[in-house]
């Protein structure tokens, strides 16, 4: 696969973030998941090797962004978008939990947001995708992984089930709590 970076578009303490574009295709697998094309090593000046991960581009933020948006009431969110932003990420977690994985940090700044033709077609309503599966568990079906020490969670706290903090318990059933979590987020404007 064959990449070309264009520029930074942020950095952080592991490394940084570059718009790139795509010089060969691939297939997309689920349009409620965050597509990833790749991977790549690269050797920079002073024979340093530099790892490329190749994600699609979310050119329009986070679902935190738009709930911020909202609460300042800029962008009214309404019942209707919650629905179908809800609709959206149940179909991901699908996806997701039919691959055997638990996401483990759905939360507002782990959804990307996207803008396309379609969007003004549904009246400014975004598409969402989950995306960051930098602590997901792989699980399989009707099994559940736990912890060896007790009150240890892999996500974060404000949006992680209790069953997670008190057991260690680690399910599909994760997913739909932070779900939950993030819906009403949405809703209020305020975490839970």
């Amino acid at each position: 696969m064959v990449w070309k970076k264009i520029h930074v578009l942020g950095a952080g303490s592991y490394g940084k973030v570059y718009f790139a574009v795509k010089i060969d295709s691939s297939s997309l697998c689920c349009p409620y998941v965050v597509q990833f094309f790749g991977v790549d090593i690269n050797i920079d000046n002073g024979n340093i090797p530099t790892y490329n991960l190749f994600l699609e581009y979310a050119c329009s933020g986070s679902l935190h962004d738009l709930i911020i948006n909202s609460k300042r009431g800029m962008i009214k969110m309404s019942e209707l978008e919650v629905g179908f932003y809800a609709y959206q990420l149940l179909k991901g977690i699908q996806h997701v939990n039919k691959k055997w994985w638990v996401h483990c940090d759905i939360k507002p700044n782990n959804i990307l947001v996207f803008d396309n033709a379609a969007n003004n077609e549904r009246g400014g309503i975004h598409e969402l995708k989950l995306a960051d599966f930098g602590l997901s568990l792989r699980v399989s079906d009707g099994m559940a992984y736990v912890t060896e020490t007790p009150f240890s969670n892999r996500g974060t706290l404000l949006y992680a089930p209790p069953e997670s903090l008190i057991d260690g318990f680690h399910a599909k059933s994760y997913d739909i709590w932070s779900l939950g979590c993030t819906v009403a987020e949405m809703m209020t404007g305020n975490r839970v």
